[in-house]
């Protein structure tokens, strides 16, 4: 259009919205009228540069998500599974009019746009008490293309779709779209859902006064939750059915039979329970936080369950049942404590395993990805590491004699599972294998507490894990960590130092096939390969000769068992070069696992034998590959230590580090003092708080 054309087009439009401004507040009964002709107005005005809008005239599928082979994983359709198409002409007029009456009453008489609503909506937020001026074009502009972002870009965007949609679509069409799409609570897409969860009934059994409920919660889905707030629920409900009166859409008779109708629910219907359930709500979260979905969750999660897109994940549904398999057998009875798993690619980042228990219908909450628990010495990879970046030999040799004081770490004697005494002189290779905590405390006080947190967050656990404290050293976490947040620290030390952030979605198609999106690995180096490469020589010997035996699967593997005090969670964590995987085990709420079918639980007992059944038949056909070794030799470090180093062995043309031996033991443990005096690293002193027993879980984050 010539550029004179549109600033002609735009004087009319300023002068005719004048007009209207002074109709608007000076003649009161032509406020409807020059509202509607505002909105006609508005239209013409925006016809030249409205957006194109996809056909929506048929309702999309179900969305539906695909493991990594294709196969169904699940049809998202909002908790309840309900979602269903229902025709226009198949919906109740008292059903029809009790949403217009709640959402927009002028809806057959605007344009798209209710200039009357929004003066009344900003005259209403002026005085406190805030109203909804879209209609429900602009509802449904914002669902399928703008998002719920406050910002006055995202309204004028609103309009100019809104302006399209009327143009394309019957008013018929768009209430259709709407009724079917629009969320009502409790999992509830559209009226079909809506009128199932709450009522137990079809959309065209529904009362006025049910229909007049469901409308009323358009507005605020979740709160008013009739299940929790009843009497707000009610209270709403009336506003409506009173709002249906005043237009002449319900009798007096009508009316007041509907305001005495007593507020009946229908049970809560169970969820439905997928294959991999806990990964699919990982999927969902996800997907929550992908821009090419909407400007923000909400929008994102309600294109996600009504928008029929096909989600391509990267569960490996072998290794899954692998794990649920596992877990079955070794702890699959009633009073058994929880078992959570995930695996993660080295390298790559895919998350292609996500086990959040066996009982999915009892908690929805899924631990493998958002319980934090301490995870014990699981965490003494990371104050390895810390020594290697500051040079320290792992050759070096320290007293593993229990009960010794450590001055920096305060004046509590540090103590070995059980008390266990290692013979005094042990080198740190040994320590790690064997687990001895006063090793690495002693370590942990030559290179600082900063430097261990800073291998972690480096490696992949989230920077808010733990404060800046001394019992990091041996895995007391402040906040704890999650089983996919350690698989992803371990799995860097898989891929020789590269860490890759983990995700579950691949891609996502539209109804029409398209992608809409497509994952690119995030990957940044780490650590040194070498550095990496002398760590999993020493985690080797962890399940080699050491407390970790029992997740040996006949090929090469690394990893490292965790024990909190008391028995209270109990972790194992290792890796081939394709696959890291983290298994723990523990109680919600937490409580000590001192007798579990006869014996107290530690990180080399079932976790450790989990992890070997799962990863034996998750890996079978994989082939066989060395992990990336390296020796001490390679590398410019230095011995510390109370001991002066044993002789060297004749050089051999192996890689791992050379290591003093002896007797093993299968225990795995962790104390949970904190350093307070300083000693010979500059770093600052540690906490003096003694932390015992993990906090209470939040109502936000729960702790494994």
């Amino acid at each position: 259009m010539p550029p004179g054309m549109t600033a002609q087009r735009w004087r009319k439009v300023g002068i005719g919205a004048a007009v209207a401004l002074f109709l608007l507040v000076a003649v009161p009964p032509l406020r409807r009228a020059a509202s509607f002709a505002t909105s006609r107005l508005i239209l013409w005005a925006a016809s030249p540069i409205t957006p194109f809008v996809p056909d929506f005239h048929h309702l999309p599928d179900t969305t539906r998500v695909l493991a990594a082979d294709g196969s169904v994983l699940a049809d998202l359709s909002g908790e309840d599974g309900q979602r269903r198409t229902v025709e226009l002409d198949a919906i109740p007029d008292h059903v029809k009019r009790a949403v217009l009456a709640a959402e927009d009453a002028d809806f057959y008489h605007h344009s798209g746009v209710n200039p009357l609503a929004i003066t009344r909506a900003v005259v209403s937020t002026a005085f406190g008490h805030p109203e909804g001026g879209s209609t429900i074009t602009q509802q449904l502009a914002k669902l399928n293309y703008t998002g719920s972002s406050r910002s006055l870009f995202r309204k004028v965007r609103e309009v100019f779709y809104a302006s399209a949609l009327e143009e394309r679509y019957s008013k018929d069409e768009l209430l259709r779209r709407y009724v079917n799409q629009v969320y009502f609570g409790e999992g509830a897409y559209g009226i079909y859902a809506a009128a199932h969860a709450f009522f137990g009934v079809d959309p065209d059994r529904l009362t006025p006064a049910q229909a007049a409920t469901l409308a009323g919660k358009i507005r605020a889905p979740s709160g008013l939750d009739p299940r929790l707030r009843p009497d707000a629920v009610v209270e709403r409900r009336d506003q409506v059915l009173r709002a249906m009166a005043r237009h002449h859409w319900l009798s007096r008779t009508d009316l007041d039979a509907a305001l005495a109708e007593p507020l009946t629910l229908a049970p809560p219907e169970p969820p439905g329970v997928s294959r991999a359930p806990h990964f699919v709500d990982f999927v969902t979260r996800e997907a929550a936080g992908l821009a090419e979905l909407g400007d923000d969750p909400d929008t994102r999660r309600t294109r996600l369950l009504t928008g029929g897109y096909t989600v391509e994940t990267t569960l490996d549904p072998k290794l899954f049942d692998a794990t649920t398999a596992a877990v079955t057998a070794r702890l699959g009875q009633p009073g058994d404590p929880i078992t959570a798993v995930a695996s993660v690619v080295p390298g790559d980042g895919a998350v292609d395993n996500l086990f959040g228990g066996l009982d999915y219908l009892s908690t929805q909450f899924g631990y493998a990805d958002r319980g934090l628990r301490p995870a014990g010495s699981a965490f003494k990879p990371f104050v390895y590491l810390a020594a290697l970046r500051a040079g320290i030999d792992p050759r070096s040799v320290f007293d593993g004699t229990s009960g010794r004081v450590i001055p920096c770490y305060g004046a509590k004697p540090v103590e070995n599972y059980a008390g266990e005494d290692f013979g005094g002189a042990i080198d740190v290779n040994a320590a790690l294998a064997r687990s001895v905590n006063v090793v690495f405390v002693d370590l942990g006080c030559h290179v600082g507490v900063r430097a261990v947190v800073r291998a972690a967050t480096d490696a992949g656990i989230p920077g808010d894990a733990t404060e800046a404290q001394g019992a990091v050293f041996l895995g007391g976490l402040d906040r704890g960590v999650s089983p996919l947040s350690m698989a992803t620290a371990y799995a860097t030390f898989a891929s020789g130092g590269v860490y890759a952030e983990p995700y579950g979605i691949k891609t996502i198609r539209d109804s029409r096939g398209k992608i809409v999106y497509q994952h690119h690995t995030r990957t940044h180096r780490a650590f040194d390969a070498k550095q990496a490469g002398v760590l999993n020589a020493a985690l080797q010997r962890v399940v080699g000769d050491g407390t970790g035996r029992a997740a040996a699967i006949g090929r090469p593997l690394a990893g490292k068992t965790g024990t909190t005090e008391n028995n209270v969670d109990a972790w194992f964590v290792g890796y081939t070069p394709q696959m890291a995987t983290a298994v723990w085990t523990g109680f919600d709420p937490a409580r000590p696992m001192a007798n579990v079918h006869g014996r107290a639980v530690t990180g080399g007992s079932f976790p450790a034998a989990i992890f070997g059944d799962l990863m034996r038949t998750g890996l079978a056909g994989v082939p066989v590959r060395p992990l990336p070794l390296a020796s001490p030799d390679s590398m410019p470090l230095h011995l510390v230590g109370e001991f002066p180093a044993p002789p060297p062995p004749p050089r051999t043309s192996s890689t791992a580090p050379t290591t003093t031996t002896s007797t093993t033991t299968t225990n795995t443990t962790t104390t949970t003092s904190t350093a307070t005096t300083s000693t010979t690293t500059s770093e600052p002193r540690p906490s003096s708080t003694t932390r015992t027993t993990e906090p209470a879980a939040t109502s936000t984050t729960r702790r494994l």
